[in-house]
């Protein structure tokens, strides 16, 4: 059945009714033409064995008369004074005129006769028979035993007449004068009669059936079409099976016996028991010629069935066609209903009065539409007032439309607006806090603003001071440079006093000189380590001021501050030395003597000096490189300054703008009624 499954309901139901009414019609063919075959194998069978009772009846009666006449011959006063003085003349000649007179009134012999025990002929209504003799010998002591023997009739059944060849029925009554047999009579009666009365024997439909007489003792055919089968004995095995069941059984009822012949072809016989003449009569027939009429009341019936499934088929493809279209119309409805089309209704409006199923089908769907356009208009009306502000919306006044499975949706915006009503209230206290939050935050960034501003002019005022530091620094190194030439002069002014002591009175004036330049130079360099000492606090304590991002310029400013230190210590040992040298100077002046010995001093001193003047340079190049070291770092710190300055003022404009948007979120929260 699964090719059903996806098949539409009017088209399933057709295949089922169909198959139906197919299967209902062949069983009712079956039924009633096995009814109808039975009926008509009855028929002929009852009309086979009618014939048969009514011919054997016809055939009795026939012989019966023939028999009632033989026997009335045989009483006759001419026959029995005839047979007693058979040689009388003239009661030979009164006997021979009533056999003729007899047969002629009776119309049914053939031949009629009187005969001697020795089967003389006395009288015959065929002239040419009196005078003979019809038995000699074995035969006629086989006549006298089995017919002569007894006061009864014999008949000997259907065969040819000797003298005219027509086909008689052959009789014999002994006539008996007290226990002694004196004659007989015998008879040929016209068995041609017999003859047309079972050729009239037309069963309907049957024309070529066979008719037989058969003895039932000795199974010798007493008639049969084909005369050579007379006086012969049967070898048919369906004759000999009735003969033997009728031996058995004695029965004198119509009986029907089927069977194959040698040929191989069924045969029906219908027979009946003549049991006072022993004789069996019988009619044969081809079965399949017999049950022909079976067929075709089979075929009537077949057809008829059929035109009547047509019609019922047909009728209910009609009747289903109708209702498949209002199916159609149903299922074209609940298609656009499964769309959510709620105006799928209108099309059943013809439907509804109707109180089959296809009107409860529309009247539910309709039932379903408006259900659906009413809870679908109620929460259009319900989200609308949400829509335009009013959480307080009454969704239970319409709740009579929210039926089954709706109720729950009904609970639904219950709890969507009870949840929307704390919602909107939590949000309306939480956006009041926001706004409150928003105004700190922005008065915040305002003031971090500032102080990033006020920070970063300090930064810039401190990165001005390392940059003069720096020239300072600079030009400290370039003096530094001079004194060291001035030192290499010294030297070698020192050198050239061991040759022109001439000179001593000049070169101690110009050493004195030199002296005082010295001393003036450590001054100046006493005063720029001061000026770095102070510079290196400042930056210590701007750098302490900057935090974290001017720990790395405390490190430097310490160590320029250590730079300066050692430079003040220098600067005072020069002066030391050149204080000595002064005295020495003063010393060499005063005595000559002591010049060599003073200039080798002065030598000793003025390679001191270049040493320190060296250091100074040195410490003073280092000096040059942290300074602008500090100075890169500043600009660094304020660049970063300038940073924060840029992100204070950005969070500050950020902070007013979200104090403008929580104002602005109070506006939109006091456009909801939550009560």
């Amino acid at each position: 059945m699964k090719f059903l499954v996806n098949r539409k309901l009017a088209t399933r139901i057709s295949i089922i009714t169909t198959v139906i009414i197919f299967v209902g019609m062949l069983l009712l063919w079956f039924v009633v033409s096995s009814r109808a075959a039975s009926m008509v194998k009855s028929n002929i069978t009852n009309q086979m064995t009618d014939a048969v009772e009514s011919r054997a009846a016809i055939i009795n009666d026939y012989v019966a008369s023939a028999e009632e006449y033989l026997k009335a011959f045989s009483l006759s006063s001419e026959v029995q004074d005839l047979l007693k003085q058979p040689q009388d003349d003239a009661l030979r000649l009164k006997g021979q005129k009533y056999t003729e007179d007899f047969a002629s009134v009776k119309g049914v012999f053939e031949g009629l006769y009187i005969g001697t025990p020795d089967t003389y002929i006395l009288t015959h209504t065929s002239q040419g028979a009196i005078g003979m003799t019809t038995r000699e010998g074995d035969s006629l002591d086989v006549f006298r035993d089995t017919i002569l023997s007894k006061p009864q009739l014999t008949n000997l059944g259907i065969m040819e007449s000797p003298g005219t060849g027509s086909m008689i029925i052959s009789m014999y009554y002994p006539v008996f004068d007290n226990d002694n047999c004196i004659g007989y009579v015998g008879a040929g009666v016209y068995a041609s009669r017999l003859m047309d009365a079972l050729l009239d024997l037309d069963i309907e439909g049957l024309p070529n059936s066979e008719y037989v007489f058969l003895n039932a003792e000795t199974g010798m055919y007493m008639y049969h079409e084909d005369e050579a089968l007379l006086n012969t004995e049967t070898t048919d095995k369906g004759y000999l099976k009735i003969l033997e069941k009728i031996r058995s059984d004695g029965s004198t009822q119509a009986g029907t016996y089927s069977y194959q012949d040698e040929d191989g072809v069924n045969q029906l016989v219908v027979y009946k028991y003549l049991k006072d003449r022993n004789w069996v009569f019988m009619v044969r027939d081809n079965a399949s010629e017999v049950y022909r009429e079976v067929g075709a009341v089979r075929i009537t019936v077949g057809v008829l069935c059929a035109i009547v499934a047509a019609v019922i088929i047909l009728v209910s493809v009609l009747i289903l066609f109708r209702v498949g279209r209002e199916l159609m119309v149903m299922e074209g409805a609940i298609r656009r209903l499964g769309k959510l089309e709620l105006s799928a209704d209108q099309e059943l409006e013809s439907f509804y009065e109707r109180e089959d199923e296809i009107g409860m089908i529309a009247q539910t769907i309709h039932h379903v539409c408006d259900c659906l356009r009413k809870t679908i208009d109620d929460i259009g009306r319900i989200l609308g007032e949400m829509a335009a502000g009013n959480i307080a919306v009454d969704v239970a006044k319409n709740e009579s439309y929210y039926i089954g499975d709706f109720r729950i949706l009904a609970e639904s915006l219950k709890s969507i607006r009870a949840h929307l009503t704390t919602v909107m209230r939590d949000i309306a206290q939480i956006a009041n806090q926001v706004n409150s939050g928003a105004n700190q935050v922005s008065a915040g960034a305002q003031a971090l603003s500032q102080g990033t501003v006020q920070q970063k002019d300090s930064i810039n005022g401190l990165v001005e001071n390392v940059t003069d530091i720096t020239a300072q620094i600079k030009g400290s190194t370039v003096r530094c440079n001079d004194a060291t030439d001035l030192v290499d002069r010294a030297a070698g002014y020192a050198a050239e006093a061991d040759t022109k002591m001439e000179q001593l009175t000049a070169a101690t004036r110009n050493l004195d000189q030199s002296s005082s330049q010295i001393v003036s130079i450590i001054k100046t360099i006493e005063d720029i380590a001061f000026q770095t000492n102070i510079l290196a606090l400042n930056a210590a304590v701007e750098a302490a001021r900057a935090g974290t991002a001017g720990k790395g310029f405390s490190v430097v400013a310490d160590e320029v501050r250590s730079l300066a230190a050692k430079s003040a210590e220098a600067a005072g040992d020069t002066s030391t030395l050149i204080g000595r040298s002064l005295n020495d100077v003063k010393t060499g002046t005063e005595s000559t003597n002591l010049v060599i010995s003073a200039m080798q001093v002065i030598n000793d001193c003025i390679q001191s000096i270049k040493t320190l003047m060296d250091d100074i340079a040195l410490a003073s190049a280092q000096q040059s490189e942290m300074i602008v070291s500090v100075e890169n770092r500043i600009k660094e710190v304020s660049r970063v300054t300038e940073a924060n300055s840029d992100a204070a003022e950005e969070s500050a404009a950020i902070s007013n703008e979200l104090s403008n948007q929580a104002k602005t979120l109070n506006q939109l929260i006091g456009q909801f009624r939550i009560q």
